[in-house]
């Protein structure tokens, strides 16, 4: 059996609402030129449409975040303590070594050209 949405639970709903008061503000002479009336829906329409992309973008957002974490919960219940020990080694784990900046490197740079040397043959 298939739900239905209430209303305003719709992006038509909406639509439709800023449709109809600013028409009716048009025909109560608040707003005073036709053009004027279909800019503002048009402007308030699309700010409704901004509204209700990011409301899902953030709605589906924290759904992921809830499930991820709902698995990673369930996995760290039900995980064995030698699971447990090997997870929390490999990311709690301090390294046991910096890299030693003050370390030299063991090759050497060449003062030397890409020019041959008189020793070098000539073609």
């Amino acid at each position: 059996m298939a739900l239905i949405k209430p209303g305003y639970k719709t992006s038509e709903f909406w639509f439709t609402m800023v449709s109809f008061i600013f028409s009716g503000l048009y025909l109560l002479g608040v707003i005073g030129d036709i053009q004027q009336k279909d800019e503002l829906i048009t402007n308030v329409s699309h700010a409704v449409e901004s509204c209700i992309l990011i409301g899902g973008q953030t709605l589906v957002l924290y759904k992921y975040i809830k499930g991820r974490n709902h698995i990673k919960e369930t996995w760290w219940n039900s995980a064995s303590e030698e699971d447990k020990k090997e997870l929390k080694e490999l990311y709690y784990k301090k390294k046991k070594k910096k890299p030693n900046a003050t370390k030299k490197s063991s090759t050497r740079k060449n003062n030397t050209t890409n020019k041959p040397s008189e020793n070098d043959s000539k073609e």
